[in-house]
């Protein structure tokens, strides 16, 4: 996992990715649950909006670790901007009522897209910082 000079980038789940480096403000899965958890109730349909909105945000930031300027790896674009496309396409579905997962399931899902793709240590360090968001709410 490479560590960028202006952010350091932990492990989404520290059991899942051995060895990044990143021992650094790690969250385990169960804290990440604990604060994901209650978004899947029916009240909370504002507040889950604006935490996958802000994880959207997280990931743009994430995603610059593909720049042609840093290590020239397009495959990084391109797999952020399909976990992009799947978080949004969540979003769109929130708007109508009409949610494909929960989202635990989501995050599970994209979890399980990054780490194929190769970018699960900044696809954790998005999940984390707006875990983190959340929780300062």
């Amino acid at each position: 996992m490479r560590l960028h000079a202006w952010n350091s980038r932990p492990a989404f789940f520290p059991f899942s990715f051995p060895n990044t480096g990143a021992d650094m403000n790690q969250m385990t899965r169960q804290e990440i649950l604990d604060a994901i958890l209650p978004l899947d109730e029916p009240g909370n349909a504002p507040r889950r909006l604006q935490w996958l909105i802000n994880l959207g945000y997280q990931m743009t930031i994430s995603a610059r670790g593909g720049y042609p300027t840093v290590e020239n790896k397009i495959e990084h674009l391109v797999a952020f901007n399909e976990l992009q496309h799947r978080l949004y396409n969540q979003m769109l579905h929130c708007q109508t009522n009409n949610e494909w997962y929960k989202v635990e399931e989501l995050l599970e899902n994209l979890r399980k897209y990054a780490v194929a793709a190769g970018v699960a240590g900044d696809f954790g360090w998005a999940v984390q910082a707006s875990i983190r968001s959340l929780i300062r709410q």
